[in-house]
C-alpha cells in the first residue's frame, strides 16, 4: 500500500489498494385517472382501426416546423402539404452518430388529427436498448394551435381501442389515439401511469440534460420504459390553417449510461374550483415525500393556465422555487445544481389565481378555458425517483425501481449467479468495524468507517482515547480507501449515522456520549456525562446508535445497561425518555419521518420494535427469532428497511432480512403495520455488526456492506452484490 503522509494532526490523505473478489397521471397533466378511464376501457372493438391519409413532400417534419428561427410562427407556404415522417426514424446523418453511440429520432402528431377544441392525441414509439439515455429534448410546435406537449414512458406498448393509423406517402405510418377517450399508456393488460419525463408549452425551447447527466430510459428491469409516448393538446380542430401545423419533440441518445440520473416528481391539484371576482386565490399539492437521503433539484417547470399568476414550491418555511406560468412553460434550470431538497419531509407546491376578471367559478379541466396547478421538479441523483404528488394526499404515488426481494427464505437456486462477492475491505490499521454509512459529504460512492483500532469491547470501560484515526473513508468505485480522521476522539466507537445535512453521528460505549460533529469532523456537542453510566435523563448508559429527524431532533437508543430511547432536541436538550419495557440491548435504529416511526432492534430478544416517535407508544413488534439475534437496522436510498440477523447461538448464519409491506402512509399507522419478510443467507459472514445497503440503478442490484468486529481487535467489510435482474 502506499501512502501519503501529511501533517500529524490533521486528516492524512491515504490511499490503500484492497483485495477484489468476484407520473403520474397519464391522461392529461392532471385529470383524475379513475374518471378519465372510467368510460374508455369499455370503448368501442379495439380492432377498429380508423386511417387518415397524409400526402408527405419528403422533407422531414424539420423542414415544416411551425417556428421561425426566432420562434415565432412561421408563414404557411401556398399548396404545400404537410410532411408526417414516421416516428422514429432517422435523418440523413443518423447512422454515422449512432456509431459513434450518440443519435436522434422524432415524434410528431400532425394537427389534421384534431376534430374539436381541446383535443388531446398520443402516439408512441418503441425503443431498441435495454438501456439507452436521453440527452436533449427539441420541440417544434405553434403555441397557436398546439396548447402543450408531455412525453412519458410505459412500461408495456400502448394498445389504445380505438387507433387511428396515420399512413404517409411513401406508405410508412404510425398509431396516434385520442388519449383522453383512453390513457397515455393504455395495454392489453390493462393501464400503468407512466412516467413524465419531459413537457413543454408556450414556445419553450430546446432543453440539454448537460455533462453526464440525463434520463434512462429502455426495457431492462429496473428501468422499465420499453416506449415513449408523446401527448399533444390541440387547441383547434382541423382547418385549412392547420393543415402544416403539428407538434414534434426530437430526442437525442446515447449509450453512455450517465452518473447523474434525472426523474421528474410531478405535483398536480385536480380537484378545485376557483370562485370568481378574487384578486388572490391559492391551491395547493402536498406530500411527505418518502425515501431516506436527498436529491440535488435541476430544474423545474410550471403549468396552469390563463388565472395563474404563479406557482412555487416550499419545504417546510423554505421557498425552494417559483415561476411565473404566463412565461412560456422551459424547464428552467436551478442557479445551484447542488441545491438539496430532503426526503422525509413535507414538500408543498402552490399554486396563485387572480380571478378579478371572472364572473362565473373556473373550473379545473383539460380545457384552455379550465385550469391547472401543475409543478414539474426535474430531480438528480445516482438513482431514479419518479413521483406523483396528488393534492393533499399522505403520501405520493411513486415510480422506484422494484428493489424487492422474493419473500422467505431465498432456496440456494434463486441465489445462484445472484448472490456474488465483490470486495472484501481489509487494512493495516483497521480495527473491528463498529459503524458504516453510505453517501459521506454527499457522494454516492463514498462510504465513511468507524472503527476501533486496536481495542476491543470489552465489560469494562476504557479510559482514555483511542490515538489513532478512527474514521476511514472508503471510495467504493475506485475501490481504495482516500482519507482517514479522527485521531484523539473517540474511546471505544459503535454507532453512526450520517444526516441529510452531512453531519456526522457516533455513539461510544466507553465514553458514555453521543456525538455530533460537522461535514469536516469538527466537534459539535455531545450528549450524555462523559465517563459516567447511568439511567436517569442526563446520562446515558453504553449508548448504540443515532437517528436524527428533518426537524434536527434526534433519538439515541440507550443501550448496552439501559432499555430505552431518548429522544433530544436539535440543540441537544432532553424531550423525551421513551422506555421499551422487556427490551434487551436496543442495538440500532432507524426513523421513517412521514409516519413519525422509529424502528428499534431489540437485539437480544430477536426483534424489532415499531416506536411512536412523538409520544414513544408502541405497536406490534416484528419477530425475527428464526433468523436470529438482530444487530443493524439501515434504509436503501427509497426508505426500505433491512435488518442485519446473526443467528450467533445455533447455525451462525448471518441473514440480510428486508421487510416489505407495513404500509406506513402517516402517523400512527405504525400500529397496523404488518410486514413480511425477505432473508438472504450471507455467507463468510462470522463476527457482523454493521451493515449498509445501496441500490445500484447501473446494474439493477443491491450493494450489501457488512462489517465485522473480530476475530479479535481486526474488522473487514464485505460487499456482496444481489442482483435483481
Amino acid at each position: 500500500f502506499n501512502v501519503s503522509a501529511g501533517d500529524p494532526n490533521s486528516r492524512n490523505e491515504t490511499v490503500f489498494n484492497v483485495s477484489a473478489g468476484d407520473e403520474n397521471l397519464n391522461t392529461s397533466d392532471d385529470v383524475d385517472v379513475l374518471e378519465a378511464t372510467r368510460g374508455a376501457l369499455q370503448g368501442p372493438d379495439a380492432n377498429e382501426t380508423k386511417v387518415i391519409s397524409i400526402v408527405a413532400n419528403g422533407n422531414g417534419a424539420a423542414a415544416n416546423s411551425s417556428l421561425d428561427d426566432e420562434g415565432g410562427p412561421r408563414e404557411a407556404s401556398p399548396g404545400s402539404e404537410a410532411s408526417v415522417p414516421k416516428n422514429g426514424t432517422r435523418g440523413a446523418n443518423e447512422t454515422a452518430a449512432e456509431e459513434e453511440g450518440r443519435w436522434t429520432k422524432r415524434m410528431m402528431i400532425p394537427a389534421s388529427v384534431a376534430t374539436v377544441e381541446d383535443q388531446y392525441f398520443c402516439t408512441a414509439m418503441p425503443l431498441e436498448r435495454e438501456s439507452q439515455a436521453i440527452k436533449s429534448f427539441t420541440p417544434r410546435a405553434n403555441v397557436e394551435f398546439v396548447h402543450h406537449m408531455v412525453v412519458y414512458t410505459c412500461e408495456e406498448e400502448p394498445k389504445p381501442r380505438n387507433p387511428r393509423t396515420i399512413v404517409t406517402s411513401d406508405g410508412q405510418e404510425h398509431v396516434v389515439w385520442d388519449c383522453l377517450e383512453e390513457p397515455v399508456c393504455i395495454s392489453s393488460q390493462g393501464y400503468d401511469f407512466g412516467r413524465i419525463i419531459y413537457a413543454w408549452a408556450l414556445g419553450a425551447e430546446k432543453f440539454d440534460t448537460g455533462p453526464d447527466t440525463g434520463f434512462v430510459v429502455g426495457s431492462r428491469p429496473g428501468i422499465n420504459a420499453p416506449y415513449i409516448v408523446l401527448q399533444t393538446h390541440f387547441l383547434k380542430p382541423a382547418s385549412a390553417a392547420t393543415r402544416e401545423e403539428f407538434g414534434e419533440v426530437e430526442f437525442e441518445f446515447s449509450t453512455e449510461f450517465p452518473q447523474k440520473i434525472l426523474s421528474i416528481d410531478l405535483f398536480a391539484n385536480s380537484r378545485f374550483v376557483l370562485p370568481p371576482k378574487e384578486a388572490k386565490v391559492e391551491v395547493e399539492a402536498r406530500c411527505c415525500m418518502q425515501g431516506s437521503s436527498s436529491a440535488n433539484l435541476y430544474a423545474y417547470r410550471v403549468h396552469a393556465h390563463s388565472f395563474a399568476r404563479n406557482i412555487s414550491l416550499s419545504i417546510g418555511d423554505e421557498m425552494i422555487a417559483s415561476g411565473d406560468p404566463q412565461l412560456p412553460h422551459f424547464f428552467t434550470k436551478t442557479n445551484d445544481p447542488n441545491k438539496k431538497l430532503n426526503f422525509g419531509s413535507d414538500w408543498m407546491a402552490t399554486c396563485t389565481y387572480d380571478t378579478e376578471d371572472s364572473d362565473s367559478p373556473i373550473y379545473v379541466g383539460q380545457g384552455h378555458n379550465n385550469e391547472m396547478c401543475n409543478m414539474y421538479l426535474m430531480l438528480s441523483s445516482h438513482v431514479p425517483l419518479f413521483s406523483t404528488c396528488q393534492s393533499r394526499a399522505a403520501a405520493p404515488l411513486l415510480s422506484y425501481p422494484d428493489c424487492k426481494i422474493p419473500p422467505y427464505v431465498v432456496t440456494e437456486e434463486y441465489l445462484e449467479g445472484r448472490l456474488t462477492v465483490k470486495t472484501v475491505l481489509e487494512v493495516p490499521g483497521m480495527g473491528q468495524v463498529a459503524g458504516l454509512h453510505m453517501g459521506f459529504n454527499g457522494s454516492a460512492h463514498h462510504m465513511l468507517i468507524f472503527h476501533r483500532a486496536d481495542r476491543e469491547m470489552l465489560q469494562y470501560d476504557h479510559t482514555g482515547p483511542i490515538q489513532s484515526d478512527a474514521f476511514m473513508v472508503w471510495d467504493t468505485k475506485k475501490n481504495r480507501v482516500t482519507a482517514q480522521f479522527g485521531r484523539g476522539l473517540s474511546v471505544l466507537p459503535h454507532g453512526l449515522t450520517i444526516d441529510r445535512d452531512f453531519n456526522i453521528w457516533t455513539t461510544d460505549v466507553d465514553s458514555q456520549l453521543a456525538y455530533k460533529y460537522d461535514p469536516t469532523g469538527k466537534l459539535i456537542f455531545t450528549v450524555g456525562l462523559q465517563g459516567h453510566r447511568g439511567s436517569d435523563k442526563e446520562h446515558l448508559c453504553r449508548p448504540t446508535e443515532v437517528a436524527v429527524s428533518n426537524s434536527g431532533e434526534f433519538f439515541v437508543s440507550d443501550g448496552y445497561c439501559n432499555s430505552r430511547v431518548m429522544k433530544y432536541s436539535a440543540a441537544g436538550e432532553v424531550m423525551e425518555e421513551f422506555a421499551l419495557k422487556g427490551a434487551f440491548v436496543p442495538h440500532s435504529l432507524v426513523l421513517d419521518d412521514c409516519s413519525a416511526t422509529l424502528f428499534v432492534a431489540d437485539r437480544e430478544n430477536s426483534q424489532i420494535r415499531l416506536v411512536n416517535a412523538n409520544d414513544g407508544t408502541e405497536g406490534r413488534p416484528i419477530n425475527l427469532t428464526s433468523y436470529g439475534k438482530v444487530y443493524s437496522l439501515t434504509k436503501d436510498e427509497y426508505g426500505n428497511i433491512y435488518a442485519l440477523a446473526w443467528d450467533r447461538n445455533f447455525s451462525r448464519k448471518v441473514y440480510l432480512l428486508q421487510l416489505q409491506g407495513g404500509n406506513l402512509s402517516g402517523p400512527f399507522s405504525y400500529e397496523f403495520a404488518s410486514y413480511d419478510i425477505a432473508a438472504v443467507e450471507l455467507p463468510g459472514i462470522q463476527y457482523p455488526h454493521d451493515f449498509a445497503v445501496s441500490y445500484n440503478f447501473a446494474e439493477h442490484s443491491l450493494h450489501i456492506f457488512v462489517g465485522e468486529t473480530g476475530p479479535g481487535p481486526h474488522g473487514k467489510i464485505t460487499l456482496f452484490d444481489f442482483s435483481l435482474l
